[in-house]
């Protein structure tokens, strides 16, 4: 009698993701929605941890941006007009009157208030007037962050809440992710390094419509006029909440 051959185990086939297939970074997937790609969409949304890369993608836009408002308020001050020899010739001259003297004698704090008063002064007639300032950068860079997770989470919530509805079957990280390609064009806004150059507004609203739509598209499979449906409900949602916070709190307050 011959022993039988022993079974040789064969390994199973190893998945694209599994064999080390190196997946697109974020500058990378950005780049492509800026194109207008349906790719980078697809590859988020199949990938692990969708609502993970989401909120990295978001933090590599909002980063890129506020960086590029620090080098935008230096260069400007590089080439803008000096103001602090005037400003320090006013406070030296109003500082020798008799009459801030007096003060001075009556209030011994007198001079701290009138010093961090001056400088706030000083600060906002800056702001009129368009000079770069560091405390107007900084409050423009932190209202960007804030408002771009705020907004990127609120309407993943209400978009995808709003598909299911019609019958989606995404998991709310998928849908998470994908939105969060839809503000590659925010990083437009790293023009204004250029001094003098902008981004209208509406523009950037255009085409940040267009980017929510294909991630939608692409993570919903839904049909056109149910995307359009699904893309247009948050604003409308919002919308409403605030009109009737409106209505209820003016009445309130008449009341």
């Amino acid at each position: 009698l011959t022993a039988a051959p022993e079974e040789v185990a064969v390994p199973p086939a190893e998945d694209e993701e599994s064999s080390g297939t190196p997946q697109p970074g974020v500058l990378a997937l950005l780049g492509r929605a800026l194109l207008f790609g349906t790719e980078p969409y697809a590859t988020v949304r199949d990938g692990d941890h969708p609502g993970r890369r989401g909120f990295v993608i978001v933090l590599v836009v909002v980063a890129i941006v506020a960086l590029a408002q620090l080098i935008a308020y230096w260069l400007g001050w590089l080439t803008a007009p000096r103001l602090d020899s005037l400003q320090g010739l006013l406070y030296s001259t109003v500082t020798g009157w008799p009459w801030y003297a007096q003060q001075v004698q009556q209030d011994p704090t007198f001079a701290t208030q009138f010093q961090q008063g001056y400088t706030a002064g000083w600060e906002a007639l800056r702001i009129l007037l368009g000079y770069p300032t560091l405390t107007a950068t900084i409050s423009v860079d932190v209202s960007l962050i804030v408002t771009t997770f705020g907004n990127w989470f609120l309407f993943s919530l209400l978009a995808h809440w709003t598909a299911r509805w019609f019958g989606s079957q995404a998991r709310f990280g998928q849908t998470l992710g994908t939105i969060a390609l839809a503000y590659a064009p925010l990083l437009l806004l790293v023009i204004q390094v250029v001094p003098g150059a902008t981004v209208p507004l509406s523009l950037l609203f255009l085409l940040m419509l267009a980017t929510k739509y294909m991630a939608l598209k692409v993570t919903h499979d839904l049909g056109t006029p149910q995307t359009l449906f699904v893309l247009a409900a948050p604003y409308v949602i919002v919308a409403i909440v605030v009109a009737l916070v409106a209505l209820y709190g003016g009445a309130y307050g008449l009341e």
